[in-house]
């Protein structure tokens, strides 16, 4: 297969990574899509760096093995382990480039100017900071203030997306950023997760904006497919979710985010 015809491939620890995916369908309609979520590891977030890096390296060598053209990784806590020294540049052994969900969230913050922000993200994801090393290498004075979830993430995976749980643990997190730093008006999802479930976020603390990178991960594939001539020909492309879970959260979650009915999506087992 040409290459430019080769799937983007889209990888999170379960269904948070969705969100990208669907950004993607949005932007770009004629790129098919594999989606990688693996639901029966999730979360990744309280795990180890060394464990989340052995469970990515399995998703990696499958997406090379159905010859992706570049790999979304819609997922913070992996997006965390990419690029480190301490995991020797791991994706660097696969043939595809891969996109981190981080980085384009991090330029969006830079490029708007904000004098401080807040990450709300999972354990790992907090305790890498990799959010804050970006943000203050590139401008020092600005303040990141972070926030662990140990609970949220499996909470979504769990598909009650209306769960009195859910919305409790983003009270919580909301409270616990914002008591300390009440003038703080700008919060990174850092799980992408937690924007299936943006409205509680938004009911939580409606003077907040919070930052789904989702989109500025979408916008960052279409400027390296644009960058390498990889556009697709084909007239309209279709998705493939393959999960080492079950299938049902991923209904749910589709049709939270939008997703017609419609739309020819095929889930497989991996």
């Amino acid at each position: 297969m040409e290459k430019k015809n080769q799937p983007i491939g889209v990888i999170d620890s379960g269904v948070g990574g969705l969100t990208s995916a669907v950004a993607l369908r949005a932007i770009l309609p004629n790129e098919n899509i594999i989606y990688c979520g693996d639901n029966a590891n999730a979360p990744y977030g309280n795990r180890s760096g060394q464990e989340i890096v052995e469970l990515t390296k399995k998703i990696f060598r499958f997406l090379e093995n159905q010859e992706v053209k570049v790999v979304a990784v819609a997922c913070n806590t992996i997006s965390s382990t990419l690029n480190s020294d301490e995991f020797k540049h791991y994706e660097k052994d696969f043939n595809f480039e891969t996109i981190s969900v981080i980085t384009p969230a991090v330029e969006d913050v830079l490029s708007k100017g904000y004098n401080e922000v807040g990450v709300i993200a999972t354990v790992y994801t907090i305790k890498v900071g990799r959010h804050q090393q970006l943000i203050q290498a590139a401008k020092p004075n600005v303040k990141v203030y972070g926030e662990p979830s140990v609970q949220l993430a499996r909470l979504i995976e769990q598909g009650d997306l209306n769960s009195p749980a859910i919305k409790q643990e983003v009270q919580t997190h909301v409270r616990h950023l914002l008591e300390p730093h009440p003038d703080l008006k700008e919060v990174i999802l850092g799980c992408t997760h937690y924007p299936i479930v943006e409205d509680k976020f938004q009911a939580a603390a409606p003077q907040v904006q919070f930052i789904n990178p989702a989109r500025d991960q979408a916008l960052a594939v279409q400027s390296f497919l644009e960058k390498n001539q990889l556009f697709t020909d084909t007239n309209q492309g279709h998705m493939e979710i393959h999960t080492s879970g079950q299938e049902a959260v991923y209904h749910t979650v589709l049709e939270e985010l939008g997703m017609p009915k419609n739309f020819p999506i095929h889930i497989k087992a991996f």
